[in-house]
């Protein structure tokens, strides 16, 4: 099963709060070759930049959790013209950043569930998306 993984579920395997336990079984069940997991290459760059500005997120942690991400080998997907297309088109339509719309288009374009948690995208798009909210 292939799952298209947001930066706020993402994020969770790095920092505990609400929502970390289920964030961290997708990882659990990608390290053992149940799922797939995907995302846009943007992903890299949310974390990095959310990590940096975490008050006690040192330059150490930081470095050594975009190295964990990488050393994953996640599938991270260079938009092409289509998943631009669409991820504009769905953010006129929905009013979310054209960064939040990538991971949508990405989920509809390899017709998989995206996993987030954040409130605002579940709810502008679980109807028109299969979205799961942590």
């Amino acid at each position: 099963m292939i799952y298209v993984l947001d930066t706020s579920v993402i994020l969770k395997w790095f920092l505990d709060e609400e929502g970390t336990t289920e964030a961290l079984e997708f990882k659990t069940r990608y390290e053992h070759g149940e799922i797939t997991i995907v995302a846009p290459d943007l992903l890299i760059y949310e974390v990095s930049n959310v990590l940096r500005f975490k008050k006690d997120f040192t330059e150490i942690a930081t470095r050594e959790s975009l190295k964990s991400i990488i050393m994953l080998r996640l599938e991270l997907f260079y938009p092409s013209e289509s998943i631009l297309n669409e991820a504009i088109h769905f953010s006129y339509r929905t009013h979310l950043t054209i960064y939040d719309c990538f991971y949508i288009a990405l989920a509809i374009k390899l017709n998989c569930q995206l996993i987030t948690a954040d409130k605002k995208i579940y709810d502008t798009s679980h109807h028109f998306l299969r979205v799961k909210l942590l």
